[in-house]
């Protein structure tokens, strides 16, 4: 007959593995909340995947982008701005004061107040913005090394369209002798998708070859979402980031390079070959949209006796393309095509145009970081030397003054 104390052995183990699941479950806790609590003393990528699981930003603080939605632009940038914090990555920091160039503009520009004479005005898009210091962009480091009095006009996340509503809204004011129009290969993808969203032309559904995969799916898609010590642990054990920021456009972990100089390269960002890829009838209604844009601004420069000058910023894929062209193969041609559909645009328009490529290519060559390490803009140096580019480019046009 069995006693009272034939029950002991099995409560003990229960007992034992209920303590045990206990103290798991509070070193689980407390692992979780350490890492959040000191997040700011993990490496940079940890920091990312840690940040997203904690607040579903992979940003060490919070902010809002300087530009707005705008039916008529695209986007446009906020007025009225004073060293508003800006993030093109999670480690790419910059600030933007941005002011109206007359009270009810309307429209923020990155720019002093213009109270001395405008030798030329610079339109373009994320690149003349630049994602860096004022001080560090390419056409204040122009304006310095020119002494041309430039005012800088650049809207991020806008095309052709959009720069020649500016150069019209507010250029044409200044009647200056120079207007510089920087383009960069998703300019007509830009233009694509403000006629779209203004219900100007259909939408085109892309080729399935250039599909975006959004990722953030999967069994484990809400522990990445909330568990700082699940994203840790799986970057770490897997070596990727399998969760990145959802508002990011990703790079794919296999284009990745070292460079001579240390930095390592990350390329190959899945927007760009769909953005760029002139075989998708997407990019090519852009085009005719950029090459109206283009002719009503030559049109336009050319009645107050002005000169325009289209500068190519090329994309980093192009300039380290000793190091991305056997990876990525026909992807870099996709990225390309788009560069090379405003070289035609160039020749067909008779437009004067600068094509940086080769001359960054051979800055590149040297073992120098033009561009940033996981963002596709380029950084200070990069700025710098595009423009002492543009600016012996203008010398040898004779458009700058004597």
């Amino acid at each position: 007959m069995p006693t009272g104390n034939s029950q002991r052995p099995p409560r003990r183990i229960i007992r034992f593995f209920g303590i045990l699941i206990l103290w798991l479950l509070a070193i689980v806790v407390m692992l979780e909340l350490g890492l959040r609590a000191f997040r700011s003393t993990l490496p940079p990528r940890l920091q990312e995947m840690v940040n997203i699981a904690a607040r579903g930003s992979p940003f060490a603080e919070p902010w809002e982008r300087a530009w707005i939605r705008n039916p008529d632009h695209f986007f446009i940038l906020k007025p009225g701005l004073a060293d508003a914090p800006q993030y093109g990555t999670p480690r790419l920091k910059f600030h933007v004061s941005t002011i109206e160039l007359w009270p009810g503009g309307g429209i923020g520009f990155r720019n002093r107040p213009v109270d001395y004479f405008v030798d030329a005005v610079v339109l373009g898009d994320s690149f003349t913005f630049c994602f860096t210091e004022l001080r560090d962009c390419w056409v204040t480091r122009l304006e310095n090394d020119t002494g041309l009095g430039l005012v800088n006009l650049g809207l991020p996340v806008t095309g052709s369209h959009s720069h020649w509503l500016v150069l019209r809204d507010f250029g044409k004011v200044y009647e200056p002798p120079l207007v510089i129009w920087q383009f960069f290969g998703n300019d007509f993808n830009d233009d694509y998708g403000l006629f779209t969203s203004q219900g100007k032309i259909e939408p085109v559904a892309a080729p399935a070859n250039l599909q975006v995969d959004a990722g953030g799916d999967g069994a484990f898609a809400g522990l990445r979402a909330h568990s700082a010590l699940y994203v840790v642990l799986e970057t770490i054990l897997t070596g990727q980031r399998i969760f990145d920021d959802p508002v990011a456009q990703g790079f794919e972990d296999r284009y990745a390079v070292p460079l001579p100089g240390g930095e390592r390269l990350r390329f190959g960002q899945t927007y760009e070959p769909q953005a760029m890829d002139m075989s998708w009838a997407a990019n090519q209604a852009g085009l005719e949209i950029s090459r109206a844009a283009l002719s009503m601004a030559q049109e336009l420069v050319a009645s107050w006796d002005g000169r325009l000058a289209v500068v190519l910023v090329p994309t980093r894929e192009e300039v380290y393309e000793a190091f991305t062209a056997t990876v990525m193969g026909v992807e870099l041609d996709r990225i390309v095509s788009a560069r090379l559909a405003m070289r035609e645009l160039c020749a067909e328009l008779d437009l004067l145009c600068y094509d940086a490529l080769a001359d960054l290519q051979d800055r590149a060559k040297e073992g120098a970081l033009l561009y940033y390490e996981d963002d596709l803009h380029l950084n200070p140096l990069g700025n710098q030397v595009f423009a002492e580019l543009v600016a012996g480019w203008l010398a040898q046009q004779k458009l700058l003054p004597n």
